[in-house]
């Protein structure tokens, strides 16, 4: 899930990086063109008037459209599924259900231990390809050994 979300907002990033400078070009050379078009009617302070006004009318003719166009919330249907929150919630009740017994007890005695430990190690992580691959290497191990014990307790 987020993943896909991850993707969705850099491919849109990317995106918006490419059009809007293109458009903000465009847009000015379409004024530049007005006005041009305009001096030899009009006075150059009249024709720069008449163009500034002509892109006020456009920008409210856009807003208009996209207020239009944009879904009400009284139209959505309701989410058949559970919110982010809810998912992200169950997902983590699923890891510490499957995570080593005495580091769940000891994040059960010591939370405020526990709170700063995780805090410093989402920033290291945060700020460090090789402290991320060194979390991620480490989670993955204590998985398998996890998976191996249960999966020996259960052959018994």
């Amino acid at each position: 899930m987020f993943e896909r979300l991850k993707k969705k907002a850099e491919t849109g990033a990317i995106t918006a990086l490419i059009v809007i400078p293109l458009v903000v070009c465009v847009i000015a050379f379409l004024a530049l063109a007005c006005y041009f078009s305009l001096l030899p009617m009009l006075s150059p302070a009249l024709a720069a008037l008449v163009t500034a006004a002509a892109g006020i009318v456009l920008i409210a003719f856009v807003l208009l459209i996209a207020k239009l166009s944009a879904p009400s919330a009284k139209k959505r249907p309701p989410p058949e599924a559970l919110d982010p929150g809810e998912e992200f919630e169950a997902f983590l009740r699923k890891q510490a259900k499957q995570a080593d017994p005495m580091l769940t007890q000891w994040v059960r005695d010591h939370p405020d231990k526990a709170a700063l430990t995780t805090l410093v190690l989402g920033v290291a992580a945060g700020y460090s390809q090789a402290v991320r691959r060194v979390l991620l290497d480490t989670y993955l191990q204590r998985a398998e050994s996890e998976d191996r014990k249960r999966g020996s307790r259960v052959d018994e």
